[in-house]
């Protein structure tokens, strides 16, 4: 059952990123997450599968999952697209800015990368559509070109310090990273951060009206002797991710991915 509409001061919506090649949209919230508030959108958060160059440190039972197609990441992102994935996240450990060039144009699907920083200055001279470039650290100050930027903080004050540097420099499309990996304690402080930051931007704080970013792939470092397991996990801390009022998942495991995009809509639905 729907929560009753309410009267309340007008809230102006948070602002919506279009990625890929702009069929995809992310935040524009006008409420807390999933209740029919005024002007409530009902849209679920985005799902992206997680792609790497560099297999080394991947966990066999994740690898296990995507039938040899991970070999090529080309591949295994289009894998990604056929399991209904909303956007690839690329944990790029090499230099080849074509393959993530060849994987936007192979799958139409929005792109987020992860790489150092003089990798993530090539990649914002493509045309691909809209990314989003995601520093290895802190901050990344290089140029961005069309897409978006990434911004982490440890705190919300931090963050919207950050934000409003780099909209000052001239950034226009940022996506802020609440950095949900941490297993144990740390995933409630990061979902503490993203409740903070949707309650902040409603009440009009403007530097925090982005839409924001959760990677939950962190879930696998428990060491799951069980894919299955390690997917119910990842699921679960998706769940509270997309509660927390985050707008993109970033997953490692298919069942996790499907549970989480299959949740949205409900939740989105109710």
């Amino acid at each position: 059952m729907r929560l009753p509409r309410t009267s309340r001061p007008p809230c102006a919506p948070l602002a919506e990123l279009r990625l890929g090649m702009g069929d995809y949209v992310a935040g524009g919230a006008c409420s807390l997450p999933f209740l029919d508030l005024d002007g409530a959108r009902h849209r679920r958060p985005l799902v992206f599968g997680e792609v790497t160059d560099d297999l080394s440190g991947y966990p066999d039972l994740a690898a296990e999952m995507f039938s040899g197609r991970q070999n090529d990441p080309s591949e295994w992102a289009v894998m990604w697209k056929e399991i209904g994935a909303d956007g690839v996240w690329i944990d790029l450990k090499g230099d080849d800015t074509g393959l993530v060039e060849g994987i936007a144009s192979r799958t139409r699907l929005p792109i987020a990368v992860t790489a150092d920083d003089d990798i993530l200055a090539d990649l914002s001279r493509l045309e691909t559509g809209t990314m989003i470039l995601v520093p290895r650290g802190d901050a990344y100050d290089g140029p961005v070109g069309g897409h978006a930027v990434a911004i982490r903080g440890r705190t919300a004050d931090e963050i919207a310090d950050r934000c409003s540097e780099a909209e000052a420099s001239g950034i226009e499309r940022i996506v802020i990273d609440v950095n949900s990996s941490p297993v144990g304690a740390g995933l409630p402080e990061s979902m503490s951060l993203a409740k903070k930051i949707r309650r902040r931007a409603l009440s009009g704080e403007e530097a925090l009206r982005h839409p924001t970013m959760g990677n939950v792939t962190g879930c696998w470092k428990r060491g799951f002797e069980d894919a299955r397991a390690a997917s119910m996990w990842e699921a679960e801390a998706a769940l509270a991710a997309m509660m927390s009022g985050t707008d993109i998942l970033v997953v490692r495991g298919p069942g996790a991915a499907d549970m989480a995009r299959v949740y949205g809509e409900e939740l989105a639905d109710l």
